[in-house]
């Protein structure tokens, strides 16, 4: 099971540079519920949204990028993504378009060394916290461990040259006592612009 949290560690982490936008346009049993919690949120200023921390989740501070805000599956992971099953992640910045921002996490998770079997599922526009975006939903294969993922872009601001674009990063892994894969999509219908 270490070897399959450490491979969603380093996705979640490759996810989460492409989160950064390019920069510039660029052992827990199954038991756990993963119901929404509701009272907690994984949120923080620098980021423009916030989502609901699901039941058997935590937040954990990333100090070396303190921009992405993150959770993980199960509680009892302190040490970060290397131990979950489960990760979330979120990030504001610029980007080209909602699309654009959700398409390119997609696309730089399918060409890190490894990964293998990338298909998207489902995509589209879609409406999050009242604002336009787009989803992307895909499953790949990494070491042999399969992916549940799904990249969902929120257009929080006015466009100008760019647009001011939030990104959720979710993904869950198909092993032993992973959270069920609909919890991808319970974490991303939970958004919300963060003033609210």
């Amino acid at each position: 099971m270490r070897l399959t949290n450490h491979r969603l560690a380093v996705i979640g982490g490759v996810a989460c540079s492409a989160m950064l936008f390019t920069s510039t346009a660029t052992g827990a049993q199954a038991a756990l519920s993963s119901s929404l919690a509701g009272d907690s949120q994984l949120s923080g200023s620098a980021v423009a949204i916030s989502v609901a921390i699901p039941a058997g989740w935590h937040q954990l501070v990333d100090q070396d990028h303190p921009q992405l805000l993150q959770m993980v599956y199960p509680e009892t992971c302190l040490q970060g993504p290397q131990c979950a099953s489960g990760v979330a992640r979120l990030v504001s910045g610029q980007a080209p378009s909602a699309q654009a921002a959700a398409s390119g996490a997609e696309q730089k998770i399918a060409s890190l060394s490894g990964v293998q079997g990338v298909s998207v599922t489902s995509e589209g526009p879609t409406q999050i916290a009242g604002h336009s975006g787009y989803q992307l939903h895909f499953v790949y294969t990494y070491a042999n461990t399969t992916f549940q993922a799904a990249t969902a872009a929120i257009e929080t601001g006015p466009a100008s040259g760019t647009v001011p674009t939030s990104l959720i990063f979710v993904a869950v892994s198909d092993s032993a006592g992973a959270p069920p894969a609909s919890v991808v999509d319970q974490i991303i219908s939970s958004a919300q612009l963060a003033n609210q």
